[in-house]
């Protein structure tokens, strides 16, 4: 391993341990996304403090309905979370509106899938019926263009704003 991809893999570790929260439960809103629409979860996810991203091993499946929704499942609960951290960090005026702060942020700034949770979208959207198949590349072509475009964090940066802005004001 060269210096470089150690130092790097380095850095990963405070930034797992500040967004850690926020990790999990996109990981797990993956899982609970599989389990309702009925794909096979092979393992529970965990963090990975010298890695890029964790990620759930889950069957493939040629299934739009679960592909969307597996994909898009961090994005409804983490955002879902982040919501009422805000409020309740906007409401207190104190330091004690940090741990809310911290929490809400956590939750925005990993709402946002990866690359790789959409990445099979295009395919699925194609494999649907050719009455449904143009409704499904209107979902699944704005999902995978904005995972695409959040590189390195800024689609999760301006998300994170937006809803502390909208909500806090």
């Amino acid at each position: 391993m060269s210096l470089r991809s150690t130092l790097g893999a380095a850095l990963y570790v405070p930034l797992t341990l500040v967004l850690a929260p926020g990790i999990l439960t996109h990981e797990y809103a993956h899982v609970a996304a599989c389990r309702l629409s009925g794909v096979a979860v092979h393992s529970t996810p965990s963090l990975n403090p010298f890695g890029k991203d964790a990620y759930v091993d889950h069957a493939p499946t040629d299934r739009f309905a679960a592909d969307f929704a597996i994909a898009v499942a961090p994005f409804a609960v983490n955002s879902a979370l982040a919501v009422p951290a805000f409020v309740v960090a906007g409401a207190v005026e104190s330091a004690l509106a940090v741990p809310f702060l911290w929490l809400g942020g956590c939750f925005a700034w990993t709402a946002i899938p990866s690359p790789s949770d959409t990445d099979g979208l295009l395919e699925t959207a194609g494999g649907l019926p050719w009455t449904t198949r143009p409704l499904g590349y209107l979902l699944a072509v704005p999902v995978r263009a904005a995972t695409l475009l959040a590189i390195e964090g800024i689609g999760s940066l301006v998300w994170t704003v937006a809803l502390y802005v909208a909500i806090v004001g």
